[in-house]
């Protein structure tokens, strides 16, 4: 098995512990395969791709076509935030993680890139190792240059969307995805 050092341990507990799930990958098609997979696993048959390095998309693109998949990008729909209401997955690259809070940092300029991740009822959301920071603190300079935009917004993601006010009960999935799949890419 992959060797995991102590930081994306410390992640991977956090963020199962709050219902989400992480998966190690040490290259891009084994990257693409486990998104792929957990699609196949949550039953998704129509996805959203923005944002994903382009190494990891060219193979994730044809093993989702392979299983059947009906493929969205934000480049060839006339109108992408109708399209997002409608598909079953979103699947994007977050700027950093927190593994002290297991918790993905995103950051977005546009409608499409901020709803990716909270519209589709399933998200994947690769980030890369490097980008693995310890503690909330360290996101400043990310932070910093995602202000630096004028209609930038930046969402913290802890797992799946949950909610405490339903009769006093915690409840997963009401204002957002269901399921949310971190793929740590641990050669970037």
């Amino acid at each position: 098995m992959w060797f995991l050092d102590g930081l994306l341990n410390v992640f991977r507990d956090r963020f199962e512990s709050l219902g989400g799930e992480v998966e190690i990958a040490k290259d891009r098609e084994e990257a693409a395969l486990t998104a792929v997979l957990f699609l196949r696993q949550k039953q998704a048959g129509s996805v959203f791709i923005s944002a994903v390095p382009a190494e990891i998309e060219r193979i994730l693109t044809t093993e989702l076509r392979r299983e059947g998949l009906v493929i969205f990008t934000g480049q060839n729909e006339l109108n992408p935030v109708s399209v997002l209401k409608q598909v079953d997955a979103g699947i994007s690259t977050s700027a950093a993680a927190i593994a002290n809070t297991g918790t993905l940092v995103e950051y977005a300029f546009d409608d499409v890139e901020r709803l990716l991740s909270s519209l589709p009822k399933i998200y994947v959301s690769f980030v890369k190792r490097s980008k693995l920071l310890r503690e909330v603190r360290e996101t400043e300079s990310i932070l910093r240059a995602a202000m630096e935009h004028p209609t930038s917004v930046v969402t913290f993601i802890s797992g799946p969307s949950r909610s405490g006010d339903i009769e006093q009960r915690l409840m997963l999935g009401i204002h957002g995805p269901h399921s949310v799949l971190a793929v740590v890419l641990t050669w970037m």
